[in-house]
């Protein structure tokens, strides 16, 4: 409530229009998926479901996918337990997106709080800057891809929540020279929601220290560090690895811990088109450190930022594990050369300055705004493949199964889901560690009574000559979410071939349309 009352009413009339857009975008994607996927939200994204389905288990009082074995295969410390209260609800496979739609809502507001602090008095008397203030508002909903992280189901968007929050009151504490308690517990709980943002909260710290908070700081320091090696604690008390096994899964510098693992992801960040712009703004910031023309806490800010995009680009992975510091590079550089770009918005009309800006948000948030166009398609995607994977083992097979896409076929679901990949398996995440070229997959399966595989054929090196490919299941529509346009399914006994093969045409019978279930009878 006091943040709300920052706003004036004239300035509450212009948050509404952002508002009142960004509801009818999300209101036209809701309805657009549920035409396309038969009344049904899925998000566009497989891993959302690894999270609805570990935090099923823990309103359960257990930690894993399955209730026979423990894993940690969710990247986010807090995410599965937000969504574990509500996991005995029928509708609480919307919950990813109620609080998304909250924090994403949240975002916006903080990002009109930031507008306050760029423009100044500007802002309060003029309606050109007004109106320019209104544009970027408008603007930064596909450059911080707020409608792309809210369908995916998973953390990003709280993730950027905590980012501008913290954002908002590093550049109050330039300002207004005090540091408010919403800027300490969101430097808090910031890592805990994903691990990339201890590159943030780290380097937010060292601002603090360094502008003059060193007992803040330290306390702070020491509570981010206690929580998580709290939670690591907790893990090797399950006799799993200190950290998530996604997070060795998905990242070679966690999982080797080499100089040269940091160096090669180091090279494969900065072919990325948009880290190479965060190289760029590395650069860029370093310079406004070194700047005589600033004052001292401006030019703190700039080096601790240029601080926490390297670390990101050193150890981080580019795609969606990079919109947190897209987003708070993106607010860090208008904090910083806003007297400039006030200059020029005050020489120039309201309509070259908008051009300008939305030409500018195109070129750098091209594949954001692709993606708010393709979210519904994206969406059946996973309706046509994954979920469809689900239905067949939940209402058809309901036995053991082993797959390399782990999330829509684990959830709702009370029966054993073997992970070949290794987010919530151990073994075979140390089997593909050591890059074994043996059947390792088909003596994992076996030993855990798995008779069934729904695997992408070319992310093994081979599939064991025993195996037997009863059915290959095909989108419908363009690929755009899963990896593969096609799944196979094998048998591991040919003495189960007609049971299942029958369960199959059955199964095909009830497929959505365009969706493709080619069977070997």
């Amino acid at each position: 409530m006091k943040l709300i009352s920052l706003i004036s009413p004239e300035e509450k009339k212009i948050f509404f229009i952002p508002f009142l857009l960004f509801i009818v975008i999300l209101l036209a994607e809701v309805i657009t998926i549920l035409i396309l996927n038969s009344g049904l939200i899925v998000y566009t994204t497989d891993d959302a479901y690894i999270h609805l389905a570990l935090a099923e288990n823990i309103l359960k009082g257990h930690y894993g996918v399955n209730l026979q074995e423990y894993s940690s295969p969710s990247s986010s410390i807090l995410w599965p337990l937000i969504l574990a209260p509500f996991t005995g609800l029928s509708i609480s496979y919307l919950m990813p997106l109620i609080v998304n739609t909250l924090s994403a809502i949240g975002t916006m507001f903080i990002f009109f709080l930031l507008k306050k602090e760029i423009f100044l008095k500007e802002s309060s008397g003029s309606s050109k800057f007004n109106k320019i203030a209104l544009l970027f508002l408008i603007l930064l909903i596909p450059a911080a891809n707020l409608i792309g992280s809210l369908f995916s189901g998973m953390e990003h968007t709280i993730q950027i929540f905590f980012t501008v929050l913290i954002i908002w009151g590093l550049i109050t504490a330039i300002q207004q020279k005090y540091i408010s308690k919403w800027l300490l517990a969101a430097i808090i709980i910031a890592p805990l929601v994903r691990y990339e943002n201890l590159a943030l909260s780290f380097a937010s710290l060292i601002f603090l220290y360094f502008a003059g908070y060193k007992k803040q700081a330290v306390l702070i320091f020491i509570f981010i560090t206690a929580l998580t090696a709290s939670f690591s604690v907790f893990l090797l008390n399950l006799e799993l690895e200190p950290l998530p096994l996604s997070v060795f899964q998905k990242s070679s510098v966690v999982s080797s811990g080499s100089i040269n693992s940091i160096l090669e992801n180091f090279k494969t960040n900065i072919f990325n088109p948009r880290c190479s712009l965060l190289l760029v703004g590395v650069f860029v910031l370093s310079y406004l450190a070194l700047s005589r023309k600033r004052n001292k806490e401006e030019r703190l800010l700039a080096g601790c930022f240029a601080l926490a995009i390297l670390l990101h680009l050193l150890i981080c992975k580019h795609g969606r594990y990079m919109v947190y510091i897209w987003t708070a590079s993106v607010l860090t550089f208008l904090f910083l050369s806003r007297e400039w770009l006030i200059k020029v918005i005050a020489q120039n009309s309201f309509f070259k300055t908008a051009a300008l800006a939305s030409i500018i948000t195109i070129l750098f948030s091209y594949y954001y705004i692709f993606n708010i166009i393709t979210i519904p398609v994206a969406s059946n995607n996973i309706y046509e493949q994954q979920y469809q994977m689900h239905r067949f083992i939940t209402e058809y097979y309901k036995k053991p199964v082993a797959v390399n896409d782990l999330g829509y076929v684990s959830y709702r679901n009370n029966n054993y889901v073997l992970d070949l990949i290794g987010l919530a398996s151990p073994e075979a995440l140390n089997y593909r560690r050591i890059n074994d070229k043996t059947d390792w997959i088909d003596t994992l399966s076996r030993r855990h009574n798995v008779e069934l595989a729904i695997i992408y054929d070319d992310w093994f090196d081979k599939i064991p000559g025993s195996w037997y490919k009863a059915a290959e299941l095909s989108l419908g529509k363009i690929k755009l979410s899963p990896s593969r346009y096609m799944v196979s399914f094998y048998l591991l006994n040919n003495d189960k071939k007609d049971e299942v093969v029958k369960l199959l045409k059955t199964f095909r019978e009830t497929l959505p349309k365009g969706v493709k279930l080619t069977i070997w009878d």
